[in-house]
């Protein structure tokens, strides 16, 4: 029996998603709208979550804008889990399999970058873990009634695309994401050296190393899921492409958001490098989404089990983009 979402056929399956569901959406609220407020460890403003750091500890006023980040990049996580709910969880392996090595990556540097001299709350320390657990364990849930894994024996490793111009977006797309997940994870410390901080106040002191790697080990679930469309080939692949779509559309807007309202850092030039990667992202890979739908990238489609075709889509698409700015102008306009 279904506990909430009746296109999922197993309970406990149902169950660990829907914990993975939660934790990634408390969290990627707090991150995106609240992530000054967190690294103050709430010190006179509103948080969901904050970090406990006192003044003076190395994570009070530390990094606010990679937490943002991190926050959106959780949203993506958020919004595929929440798909699979929804929709159900046939052949969506596509989807889990990327998202559980993202957890799997995500766990470990977090151990390995933590620092312990710091006395900010370590709930993400364990918390991390858990969800890992709990999302790989839902993959088990979903092989047999709801077949998650439909499809995941005739895995293939050539080049599935046919649009020239969508494959050589989505190398593109990979070719950046690698780079930013090795730089990330493999040398955080370079990433921290081209920061310029700002007042700790304003949660714009350089981030800490562990802040960086887990922005690589999120990223790697979105280089992954491009990868898939690549080597599969576009036919169906829509439940793999709306997740990173719409996270990468929040991070233009929020982008916008960010400069217009500020307070920001002074850029280095790489710094600059890193605030248009966003942007330019949703830019290539919603081309390649529109280049792909010759190849059948939405065969299949559904929105809460009904069949969509791409004007259907596209209405979706405008209309996620207007709730999306809109929250963030509210909290903008608020104050929060």
């Amino acid at each position: 029996m279904a506990l909430v979402f009746d296109r999922i056929k197993s309970t406990p399956g149902e169950a660990l998603l829907l914990l993975t569901a939660l934790v990634t959406l408390v969290y990627s609220l707090n991150f995106m709208f609240f992530s000054v407020c967190y690294t103050t460890a709430g010190e006179d403003c509103f948080t969901l979550l904050n970090n406990g750091a006192p003044i003076g500890d190395p994570a009070y006023g530390a990094g606010a804008p990679e937490f943002a980040f991190n926050g959106i990049l959780m949203f993506g996580l958020f919004i595929s889990t929440m798909l699979i709910l929804n929709e159900g969880a046939r052949g969506m392996w596509k989807v889990m399999l990327p998202v559980l090595a993202g957890l799997v990556v995500a766990s470990a540097v977090i151990w390995i970058f933590w620092n312990d001299a710091s006395e900010s709350s370590e709930a993400p320390k364990f918390l991390t873990p858990i969800v890992t657990l709990a999302y790989a364990g839902a993959y088990m849930m979903l092989r047999s009634e709801d077949q998650v894994h439909e499809g995941l024996d005739s895995l293939s490793f050539g080049i599935g695309i046919k649009d020239p111009v969508a494959m050589m977006g989505l190398i593109l797309v990979i070719a950046t994401g690698i780079f930013y997940v090795f730089r990330q994870i493999a040398d955080p410390q370079s990433v921290i050296d081209a920061v310029t901080p700002g007042n700790a106040t304003d949660g714009l002191l350089a981030p800490s190393e562990v802040t960086v790697a887990f922005t690589g080990a999120l990223l790697l679930t979105y280089v992954l899921w491009a990868v898939v469309i690549l080597t599969q080939g576009a036919k169906g692949m829509w439940a793999v492409a709306h997740p990173a779509l719409f996270a990468f559309l929040t991070v233009t807007i929020a982008n916008y958001f960010g400069f217009v309202f500020g307070p920001i850092r002074e850029f280095s030039e790489q710094n600059e490098m890193d605030a248009i990667s966003g942007p330019a992202t949703m830019l290539v890979f919603l081309l390649v989404y529109l280049r792909l739908r010759d190849e059948g990238i939405e065969d299949g489609m559904t929105i809460q089990g009904e069949s969509q075709d791409s004007a259907g889509f596209d209405r979706f698409f405008v209309v996620g983009a207007i709730m999306i700015s809109a929250a963030f102008m509210i909290v903008q306009i608020s104050g929060l």
